[in-house]
């Protein structure tokens, strides 16, 4: 019984849920680690990060929520991407050594992937159709006790 109900929801996850769901993980590590390693006091890379996160851990429960997340984090994330990459082109050049260039293409597969996940988003918007987290957060801490009359 419980197997089964697994594999329906492992089923109910096509790649237009997987795709942008390792995209929104991967990309929140890629921004948290970042802002661990290089600089501390870019605190918008901790915020967005956390974001990205926060997307793929409501996209793995299929949350309909998901979807505004990820609507709503798209500008900011391309515009920071974005910029960073037109900086860095600006400042150092495309390609003046190996770890430059190594920035560069994760900026720019970064924003491939940030616009493909988008679009996988809106296409697979109607299966994100439950609140399973927000619901366990409404949920009581204690279960109420039976009153007798």
């Amino acid at each position: 019984m419980v197997a089964r109900r697994l594999t329906e929801e492992f089923a109910e996850r096509t790649a237009g849920i997987w795709v942008p769901f390792v995209f929104y993980a991967v990309g929140g590590v890629y921004m948290l680690a970042f802002w661990g390693l290089f600089d501390r006091t870019a605190y918008h890379l901790l915020v967005l990060g956390g974001l990205s996160i926060i997307t793929a851990v409501a996209l793995y429960f299929l949350s309909r929520w998901a979807y505004w997340l990820g609507i709503f984090t798209f500008p900011l994330l391309f515009a920071l991407f974005a910029y960073g990459l037109t900086f860095s082109v600006n400042v150092v050049g495309w390609y003046p050594n190996i770890p430059n260039a190594l920035l560069n293409v994760s900026m720019i597969l970064y924003l491939v992937f940030l616009t493909l996940s988008l679009l996988l988003l809106i296409d697979r918007r109607n299966i994100l159709k439950n609140d399973r987290i927000l619901d366990m957060l409404r949920k009581p801490l204690a279960a109420p006790s039976a009153e007798k009359q």
